[in-house]
């Protein structure tokens, strides 16, 4: 580095950076979009009743998911008081600052056969009438599961499966859903036969049954890609990789169950290699409670500061993405101009990626307190975890401090990094300072 200075000063001095602490911690980060989430129940009939929910603004997640049943409609058009009640209940949960995995459904017990309604028009009559009002929160939902039919809104167990029902009910959601919203089917197969012509959308993947079973209790099938047309179930290893390539541009979330042979076939090593494959970015954290209990009796086995850390939370702390500052360095100077070029390197230690527009900003603060700030990139951030970027930006050659942060582009919403920060979210990365040798 000092050999580097030298090429650029004839006098007998030079620029250093005295970096700050970069150490990773094992903090908990309220990030948008990512992390663990609760459920929250509603029938669309009635006027909801927050009170026994009115503490949950306090648990530190940044996500719901919120069911809103519209069973009771099933043989009528959803009237008014219906759909007041659905935007009194997102207004609830966009209040206390929440972002929504929003889920629509006829059935919430298992019983969608009994619970939907006879004629499929009335279904699509339902869906266009819905919409509209999911719109206009669009800006607070993060994803929206499902096309209103099976088991628990899950897509299985239900009359209208049939692949031309489906495409019905996916040409209406595209059509009329703002695009800000990610969508999510239930199957990667169902992704596959509503996309046969592989093109790419902001539908991604919701998995409930995660570790319930080999094949993740029917989301998977038996058969390798190659025996299978493409709209097939395909086999655990063949469905994992498929996941590994869509969950680069579109989210996957949902929920973990304990199956009769996970104990004997799992640990935490494989569990977060079957997690980062999927690009998890949210799950639920009440349930299966049997795993989760095992999750946090588990240690983490790798190295680093979360050695030794519970499962659990390692695993909450890496759904999703998790940036953090590796290193900073001066890379070059150039005298002439009064400026050096520094290099800052970011790491995304997450389970998944961001998808969304970020700015990663420098802040330069000289010793008068005069402040600089310039945008270091403007892009999506959807590298994977474990990839790195490196940021060059030209700075002031000065005596000052340097602080890095990032913000989501479309609300300026800050995005904290797995550093040490302030309590506004900036990392300090050290000091300029010039020395004589």
């Amino acid at each position: 580095m000092k050999t580097l200075l030298h090429r650029f000063f004839s006098e007998k001095e030079e620029w250093i950076l005295r970096k700050a602490d970069l150490t990773e911690t094992i903090n908990s980060l309220e990030n948008p979009s990512r992390g663990w989430y609760r459920i929250y129940t509603f029938l669309a009939e009635q006027m909801p009743d927050f009170q026994p929910m009115l503490w949950c603004d306090i648990e530190g997640d940044t996500l719901v998911m919120v069911i809103i049943n519209i069973g009771a409609y099933k043989e009528k058009e959803l009237d008014e008081a219906a759909l007041e009640n659905i935007r009194t209940i997102l207004r609830f949960f966009v209040k206390k600052h929440y972002e929504i995995v929003l889920r629509i459904t006829y059935d919430h017990e298992g019983k969608a056969l009994e619970k939907e309604p006879f004629f499929f028009s009335t279904v699509k009559e339902h869906f266009l009438q819905l919409l509209p009002v999911i719109n206009e929160y669009a800006e607070h939902i993060f994803v929206y599961q499902g096309m209103l039919i099976g088991n628990w809104g899950e897509m299985h167990t239900s009359r209208f499966l049939q692949p031309t029902k489906l495409k019905e009910l996916w040409s209406i959601l595209k059509s009329n859903l703002d695009d800000r919203i990610f969508t999510a089917v239930r199957r990667p197969a169902c992704w596959r036969m509503l996309h046969m012509n592989h093109e790419t959308d902001n539908m991604g993947l919701f998995d409930d049954a995660i570790f319930g079973s080999e094949n993740h209790l029917g989301t998977f099938g038996n058969m390798p890609r190659d025996s299978v047309s493409w709209d097939s179930l395909w086999c655990k290893t063949d469905e994992l990789r498929f996941e590994d390539e869509l969950c680069q541009r579109v989210p996957n979330g949902g929920e973990a169950i304990c199956g009769e042979q996970y104990l004997a076939v799992e640990n935490p090593g494989s569990t977060v290699e079957t997690l980062k494959r999927m690009h998890i970015t949210y799950l639920n954290k009440e349930y299966d409670k049997k795993l989760l209990g095992i999750w946090k009796e588990w240690k983490w086995e790798g190295t680093g500061v979360w050695q030794g850390c519970s499962l659990y939370d390692y695993i909450g702390n890496h759904l999703g993405y998790r940036f953090l500052v590796r290193d900073v360095e001066i890379v070059a100077t150039d005298k002439n101009v009064k400026e050096l070029k520094l290099e800052i390197i970011v790491e995304n230690v997450g389970f998944a990626y961001f998808y969304d527009d970020a700015e990663v900003v420098l802040e330069q603060v000289n010793e008068h307190g005069d402040r600089k700030e310039r945008v270091v990139s403007l892009s999506n951030l959807n590298w994977n975890g474990g990839s790195i970027e490196r940021y060059t930006i030209d700075i002031s050659m000065e005596k000052s401090s340097l602080y890095v942060f990032m913000r989501r582009k479309r609300d300026m919403r800050i995005l904290y990094f797995a550093n040490h920060m302030k309590a506004d979210g900036k990392v300090w990365l050290g000091e300029i300072v010039h020395s004589e040798v």
